[in-house]
C-alpha cells in the first residue's frame, strides 16, 4: 500500500516538474525573443513610446474636464431604495412642497439647534431650561437675522433672501419646528401641553414634532404643581436607570412640558429647478458663514448645519493640504531614485536608468488621462488617488529590474577571464527579462482580471469608473514599462559595454572590471564573516522558524476574523477636521441629544379596501414590526386615525376638502361615477439612528422583509436614508468581493505558468495576512469603519504590494535589499507627513493604511517567508534521507521535435534543487 502511495506521489512529481520544465522553457523563449527585439531597434521603441504618450499626455491637457464628488456618487441608481423613490414621485408628485417626513431626498437646509450658555460647569436644569420668555425673545431676533441673509445671482444680478428662496405652502415659508416661533407656543409656554395627534399643528401652519423641537430629554410635570420639583424626577429617573426600565413620557391631559434642554429648527429651501437649487445652496452656505463668523449671542449657544457642511469642510480641508500628499510623493520619488542610483560602485551603478523610471510614471499618467479626456469622461477628483498607488507599483518595478541588473551583471563580471572580454549583453538581458517581466505580467493580468469583474459586478456608478480607470492605468503603464524604461534599460548595458557607465560618460579604462570584482570578493569576505556569526544549530534555527510560522498562521485568522467584523459608518467625528468645532457639536448633539432619524413612509400603490378589518389590522401591525426594531423610536403617523373612510370615499364634497391636514398628500383619491376611490396611501414610523452602522442597515433589511411578508399588495418602505444605507452595505461587500477575487485570482495566475503548488500557496497566504493584517491594524488603533470618506482609497490600496510579494515568493533566495529600499522610503516619507499636521480624513487614512501595509510587508518578506522557506527545505532534507529512490527515465519531447530526437534526462526524485519554482 506504501509502495502504490509512493508510486503515484513520484509520478504526480515527475508529472509537475515535466510541467515546469515546459513553462521555464517557454518563459525563457519568451525572454530571448524580447531581448533581441529590444536590442534591435531600442532607439527606435524610445522614440515612438514617447511620442505616442506625450501625444496622449497632450490631449489630457487640452480635453480633460473635472467635475465635482461627494457621497451622492455611491448611490446606486437602479438600487431598491431610488427605484421606490421614483415609485413614489410618480404617484404623489414632486416632494419639495411637503413636510419634513414626506421628503424623498435631503434638500438645502439649514439646521439650527440652540442650547443655553452656561454660568457654571455644572448644567442643573434651571439653567439648561429653555422654557424661558428671553430665550424665546434671542430666538426670535436670530430668525430675524437668518431671513435678513442675501445672496447675489451674478448672472441676473438680483438678490434673494429666504423669504424668495423657501419652501413655501399657503404663501408662508416651511421651517420645521417653527411652533416655537408661533404667538400660541409663547402663550403656553408656562402650561406646555403635549400634542394629542403626536405633532403640533395650529392653523397658521404653524408645526413641529415634540421630539424634533425638543431633543428626547425634555421632561413632564402634573400640572397642578406650582413648581417643577427636578429632585422627585432625578430620583424616578435615576430608579429606572438601575432596573433599566426606560422613561417614558405619558401624553395626559394632567401633565404638561416643564424642561426642554434643546430647542431646534431647520429652514427649508426650494429646489424645484436646477437654478432654484444652486441658489438654494449658496445662501445655506452663506447663512452658515454668518452664523459661525458673525452672530454672538449672550444667552445661546447655536450649533448650526447645512446639508452641504460636512462635504465642503472635508473638501475644503483636502484641497489645502493636497499640496502635502504632492510633497511626500515627490519625496518619495527622489528617496527610490537615491537608493537604487547609489547601489553598486563607480563602474556599476545603473546610471540615470531610475530617473527614466520616473518618466516612465509621468508618461503613463498622462496617457492615461489622456484616453480618458479623448472618452469624454469626466475625471473625478479621487482618481487621484490612482497616481500614488501606480507610483509606488512602479517604483518597486524599477527597484526590482534595478536589482537583478545589479546581481547577473555582478555574475557575468566574474566569468569575465581577461581585460580583453567583452560584456555580452545579449546574455545578460534575456537573464534580466526572465527574472522581472513574467512577474510583473502575471500581476498585471492578475489586477485587470479583478477589477474587470468588479466593475462588471458593481451597480454603482463611481466604482466602475475607478474600477475600469485603475485598469487601463495599470495596462498603460506596463506598456511604457515594456517600451520606454526597457529601451532604456537597453541603452544603460550599451554604455556598460562602450565603458561609459559612469553618470557622467567619462570612457573608463579596461580593468574597470577587475577593480570591481575585487570590491565584491571584500563584500563577498565580509558577508562570509556576518554570517559565521548567525546560529548554526538547526535544532534552534527550526524553532524559531516554527515559532514564527505558528505566529502567522495565528495572527492570519484573527486578523481575518476582525477584517471581517468592520463596520459601517454614514459619520463619525473623526471625519471633520479639527477646527470644525461647531459642526462637530452639532452632529454629536443630535447623536446624544434627539432620539430622532429619518422617516420611514411605507407606500401602498393600489387600490385596496381600507374599510377591511384585515387591511386596518396589517398596516398596524407593520408599524408595531417598526417600532419593535433596535434602532425605531414610538413615532408613528398612521392617517386612518384621523380620517373616515367612509367619507374619503362617498363624501360629495371636492377632495381636498375631505382630507385633514393631518393627511395632507398621504392620501391619492380618484372621483369616478357614484362613488371615489383611494388609489394610493402612505403611513409612518421612524428611525432613531442615523449612524449608518449594521445595526442600521439591518434595520433596513428587516423594514423590506415585514413589508414582503405583509399581506398588504405591493406595500414598500422608504427612508431618506435608504439609498445611503444601500451603498454603504455595497461598499463593505464590495471591499470583501475585491480581496476575494484578489486571492483567487492570485492562486489561479500563479500556479498556471509556473505550475509550482508551494510557492502558490505561500504567495496566496501572503497576499492574505498582508491585507488583513492592514486592516485589523487600522480596525484596532484607529477604529476603522468603512465609510465614504475611505471607500474608493480602500477598493485600490491592495494592489500596492501584490508584485512584491509574488516576486519575493518566487524569487525567495534573492536578496531583499531591492523590496525593502522602496517600503524604507515609503516609510521614511510617511513619517515626515506624520509630523504634518493634516486634518483631511481620507489623507490621515491614506498615511495610516500605508505605514502598517509596508511594516506588514516587511515583516513578511524578511522574517515570515525565510522561515517557511527554512521548514520547507528542512522537510525535504528530512524525507529525502528516509524516502531516498530514484527516478525513472522520462523522456521530454519537444513540440517542435519529431518523437526520435527526444531527449532523456535523469534525475533523483528527492535531490535537492536549487531552483525554487518546485513543486510539493
Amino acid at each position: 500500500m506504501n509502495e502504490t502511495s509512493m508510486k503515484r506521489t513520484n509520478r504526480i512529481q515527475m508529472r509537475m516538474a515535466s510541467l515546469q520544465q515546459r513553462s521555464n522553457g517557454r518563459w525563457k523563449q519568451f525572454a530571448n525573443v524580447y531581448a533581441k527585439f529590444l536590442l534591435r531597434f531600442p532607439w527606435s521603441i524610445l522614440l515612438v513610446s514617447s511620442l505616442i504618450t506625450i501625444g496622449l499626455a497632450s490631449c489630457c491637457l487640452f480635453f480633460m474636464e473635472i467635475r465635482p464628488f461627494d457621497q451622492t456618487d455611491f448611490l446606486m441608481p437602479h438600487g431598491l431604495a431610488i427605484t421606490n423613490a421614483l415609485h413614489i414621485r410618480r404617484i404623489f408628485g414632486s416632494d419639495t412642497e411637503l413636510r419634513m417626513h414626506q421628503q424623498l431626498n435631503l434638500y438645502p437646509g439649514l439646521d439650527i439647534i440652540m442650547k443655553r450658555k452656561l454660568n457654571t460647569v455644572e448644567g442643573h436644569p434651571n439653567q439648561t431650561n429653555m422654557l424661558r420668555n428671553e430665550i424665546l425673545d434671542e430666538i426670535h431676533r436670530l430668525d430675524r437675522h437668518i431671513r435678513s441673509i442675501r445672496i447675489t445671482d451674478e448672472n441676473r444680478t438680483m438678490e434673494y433672501n429666504y423669504s424668495t428662496l423657501c419652501t413655501q405652502i399657503n404663501q408662508a415659508c416651511v421651517v420645521d419646528g417653527n411652533y416655537i416661533l408661533s404667538d400660541k407656543f409663547r402663550h403656553d409656554l408656562t402650561h406646555l401641553l403635549p400634542p394629542k395627534s403626536g405633532y403640533y399643528f395650529d392653523t397658521t401652519g404653524a408645526n413641529g414634532i415634540p421630539e424634533f423641537m425638543f431633543g428626547k430629554d425634555y421632561r413632564m410635570t402634573n400640572a397642578t404643581s406650582s413648581m417643577v420639583d427636578y429632585d422627585e424626577e432625578e430620583e424616578e429617573e435615576e430608579y429606572n436607570d438601575q432596573n433599566h426600565t426606560p422613561t417614558i413620557h405619558h401624553a395626559t391631559s394632567e401633565q404638561i412640558i416643564s424642561y426642554v434642554p434643546v430647542f431646534r429648527l431647520r429652514y427649508t429651501m426650494n429646489t424645484s429647478t436646477p437654478e432654484r437649487r444652486q441658489l438654494a445652496i449658496l445662501w445655506e452656505r452663506e447663512a452658515l458663514r454668518y452664523l459661525n463668523q458673525e452672530y454672538r449671542s449672550e444667552i445661546l449657544e447655536i450649533l448650526p448645519s447645512t446639508s452641504t457642511a460636512i462635504a465642503d469642510t472635508i473638501v475644503e480641508k483636502a484641497h489645502g493640504e493636497g499640496l502635502y500628499m504632492s510633497i511626500i510623493l515627490l519625496m518619495f520619488i527622489i528617496l527610490v531614485c537615491l537608493c537604487v542610483t547609489i547601489q553598486g560602485n563607480f563602474h556599476t551603478s545603473v546610471g540615470y536608468l531610475p530617473l527614466c523610471g520616473i518618466l516612465s510614471i509621468a508618461l503613463s499618467t498622462g496617457a492615461t488621462f489622456g484616453i480618458l479626456s479623448m472618452c469624454r469622461i469626466k475625471i473625478i477628483e479621487p482618481m487621484a488617488l490612482l497616481v500614488f498607488v501606480v507610483a509606488i507599483v512602479e517604483c518597486l518595478r524599477i527597484s526590482i529590474v534595478c536589482g537583478e541588473y545589479h546581481r547577473i551583471l555582478k555574475d557575468h563580471l566574474l566569468t569575465l577571464t581577461d581585460v580583453s572580454s567583452e560584456i555580452d549583453i545579449g546574455k545578460i538581458l534575456p537573464s534580466i527579462i526572465e527574472s522581472t517581466h513574467p512577474y510583473f505580467l502575471i500581476s498585471t493580468l492578475i489586477i485587470t482580471i479583478v477589477y474587470s469583474l468588479l466593475s462588471i459586478f458593481s451597480p454603482m456608478i463611481t466604482t466602475l469608473l475607478i474600477c475600469l480607470t485603475l485598469v487601463l492605468y495599470i495596462i498603460v503603464n506596463y506598456l511604457v514599462h515594456a517600451t520606454f524604461f526597457s529601451s532604456c534599460l537597453v541603452i544603460t548595458l550599451k554604455r556598460v559595454v562602450a565603458r561609459r557607465h559612469c553618470l557622467f560618460c567619462f570612457r573608463l579604462s579596461k580593468d574597470c572590471y577587475k577593480d570591481s570584482e575585487k570590491i565584491t570578493t571584500k563584500w563577498i569576505f565580509i558577508k562570509q564573516k556576518l554570517s559565521s556569526l548567525s546560529i548554526k544549530d538547526s535544532i534552534i534555527k527550526k524553532f524559531f522558524a516554527a515559532t514564527l510560522c505558528l505566529l502567522f498562521i495565528l495572527s492570519m485568522m484573527t486578523s481575518l476574523w476582525f477584517f471581517l467584523s468592520i463596520d459601517t459608518r454614514l459619520f463619525d467625528d473623526q471625519f471633520l477636521p479639527r477646527d470644525a468645532s461647531s459642526l462637530r457639536s452639532h452632529m454629536k448633539s443630535q447623536e446624544r441629544d434627539f432620539n430622532i432619524g429619518p422617516v420611514v413612509m411605507f407606500t401602498i400603490p393600489e387600490t385596496i379596501n381600507y374599510e377591511n378589518e384585515q387591511v386596518r389590522l396589517a398596516m398596524r401591525t407593520l408599524l408595531e414590526q417598526c417600532q419593535s426594531e433596535l434602532r425605531t423610536n414610538d413615532f408613528q403617523l398612521l392617517w386612518l386615525d384621523h380620517e373616515n373612510v367612509t367619507h374619503l370615499i362617498t363624501g360629495k364634497d371636492p377632495v381636498p376638502l375631505r382630507v385633514t391636514p393631518f393627511s395632507q398628500n398621504d392620501l391619492v383619491i380618484v372621483d369616478r361615477e357614484n362613488t371615489s376611490a383611494i388609489i394610493a396611501s402612505r403611513f409612518y414610523c421612524q428611525m432613531a439612528s442615523i449612524k449608518g452602522d449594521r445595526v442600521d442597515i439591518r434595520t433596513m433589511n428587516n423594514l423590506y422583509t415585514y413589508a414582503d411578508q405583509s399581506p398588504l399588495p405591493s406595500v414598500f418602505p422608504y427612508s431618506l436614508l435608504f439609498p445611503t444605507y444601500e451603498a454603504l452595505e455595497q461598499i463593505r461587500n464590495e471591499i470583501y468581493l475585491s480581496i476575494l477575487l484578489l486571492i483567487v485570482a492570485c492562486f489561479i495566475l500563479t500556479l498556471v505558468p509556473w505550475f509550482s503548488l508551494s510557492n502558490t500557496l505561500i504567495t496566496m497566504f501572503h497576499v492574505l495576512a498582508l491585507l488583513t493584517s492592514s486592516f485589523t491594524c487600522l480596525y484596532f488603533f484607529h477604529k476603522l469603519t468603512f465609510n465614504f470618506g475611505n471607500a474608493l482609497w480602500f477598493y485600490v490600496v491592495s494592489i500596492i504590494y501584490l508584485e512584491t510579494l509574488i516576486h519575493t515568493c518566487y524569487k525567495r533566495s534573492n536578496s531583499k535589499w531591492k523590496y525593502n529600499r522602496v517600503i524604507l522610503s515609503l516609510l521614511i516619507s510617511l513619517v515626515v507627513l506624520h509630523f504634518i499636521p493634516i486634518q483631511a480624513y481620507v489623507f490621515q487614512i491614506i498615511r495610516n493604511s500605508l505605514i502598517y501595509h509596508s511594516i506588514v510587508c516587511l515583516i513578511l518578506i524578511n522574517l515570515i517567508l525565510p522561515s517557511c522557506d527554512y521548514l520547507i527545505q528542512s522537510m525535504n532534507q528530512n524525507d529525502e534521507h528516509i524516502h531516498k529512490v530514484r527516478q525513472p527515465m522520462v523522456t521530454i519531447i519537444d513540440v517542435n521535435q519529431s518523437l526520435t530526437n527526444g531527449v532523456e534526462i535523469k534525475a533523483d526524485v528527492y535531490e535537492t534543487k536549487t531552483n525554487f519554482n518546485s513543486s510539493i
